[in-house]
């Protein structure tokens, strides 16, 4: 099948709504999606491999084009409104390039951009939280003169705020969290865990709490402040 056909029948599949049917359809075009997860209608153009795994839940009105490979574990999500995308020379010459790997219970939630040309990875249980952050994982290396790469790697049981800027080569270690509005530029090796803030974004000191050991994906409890109770959400 020319490339171009096979391309205009994914982005039709895609834009179907979810259902087994269309799972099993996205496997006969050649993606690597499981009966349980939730592929929802969105806009998918040039995406050489797709892969849900078991309950993953990929959201409505997303926007993908020009990437290499999206990976989503089980129980992983990604909410509505995203717009994920990469150069194509950097999925064509890059090794990784043009990738999106979100493991187990990882999540990104709603109106976010990912420039993933050097590739993003969100470790087990992992949030890109609140709306309207960035991540931009290529730019000009103002030496060279040449477009330049690098990964974004966010690591397992840590909490991205609302509206970051994420560059490339940033790491987010694990069981951390970057507060809103800070910027995470490309880090030393083995960075400390804990809380990252500011711009550019330091260490700022140690965080714990119930949600770096959860087992689920999404927090649906509710905290009152007055009365100090917890109440469910579900």
């Amino acid at each position: 099948m020319p490339e171009k056909v096979r391309d205009l029948l994914l982005l039709a599949l895609w834009l179907l709504p979810a259902s087994q049917v269309k799972n099993a359809l996205l496997r006969r075009a050649g993606h690597r999606v499981h009966p349980a997860a939730r592929a929802r209608s969105s806009i998918v153009w040039r995406v050489r491999s797709f892969e849900l795994g078991p309950r993953a839940s990929f959201g409505s009105a997303n926007v993908v084009k020009n990437m290499s490979r999206i990976s989503l574990g089980a129980d992983a999500m990604i909410g509505r409104w995203n717009l994920m995308s990469s150069h194509p020379l950097f999925v064509r010459h890059l090794p990784g390039g043009g990738s999106l790997i979100l493991g187990d219970h990882a999540k990104i939630t709603s109106r976010h951009q990912l420039d993933c040309s050097g590739s993003v990875t969100l470790g087990a249980f992992a949030s890109i939280a609140g709306h309207q952050s960035r991540v931009m994982s290529h730019s000009v290396d103002l030496t060279r003169n040449a477009q330049a790469a690098f990964p974004v790697v966010i690591g397992e049981r840590s909490f991205v705020g609302t509206r970051v800027l994420i560059l490339g080569g940033a790491m987010l270690p694990p069981r951390s969290v970057l507060g809103a509005g800070s910027v995470l530029t490309r880090s030393r090796p083995d960075p400390e865990p804990g809380l990252w803030a500011g711009v550019p974004a330091r260490h700022r000191g140690a965080v714990s709490g119930a949600w770096f050991d959860r087992d689920e994906t999404s927090t649906h409890d509710l905290w009152i402040p007055e009365t100090d109770t917890i109440v469910s959400g579900r």
